[in-house]
């Protein structure tokens, strides 16, 4: 297999995508739904849907950023004592276009203090343009 680079408007660099990661939490201060970025791109948003109410009022997930040994925190979404269903939706930075992410970076969601709820989360990312992809 090879990369290619493809022209700054192609259609893989201007659509959204998602990345499901499944169900994050059940334990306080554990990294869940890790995603690594597979080429340089930009992260927007992530989406997280409870699945398991917590007990605490403070409960929720911080959003972190993982770049070799340097760890960024990119925002903390307080989900509390919601019902199974409530949606959220964390945007990852105050400023236009998205955190951007080098190939082989980490996205994770920490859980805060709460150890029984739990949330299915998503990230929103589009890839950079001119970013080598796998052919």
């Amino acid at each position: 297999m090879t990369t290619k680079s493809m022209s700054y408007d192609h259609a893989s660099y201007i659509a959204r995508q998602s990345a499901g990661l499944g169900e994050a939490g059940g334990a306080a201060t554990t990294q869940y739904a890790k995603f690594a970025a597979f080429t340089a791109l930009q992260a927007f948003s992530a989406q997280m849907t409870v699945t398991t109410p917590g007990t605490a009022a403070g409960h929720g997930f911080q959003v972190v950023k993982i770049s070799g040994t340097t760890t960024t925190a990119l925002g903390t979404q307080t989900i509390g004592t919601a019902t199974a269903g409530s949606t959220f939706n964390l945007l990852l930075t105050n400023v236009a276009g998205g955190v951007s992410m080098l190939q082989g970076d980490i996205l994770a969601a920490i859980s805060l203090a709460d150890a029984t709820g739990k949330a299915a989360i998503a990230y929103e990312y589009a890839l950079q343009q001119l970013a080598n992809v796998t052919v």
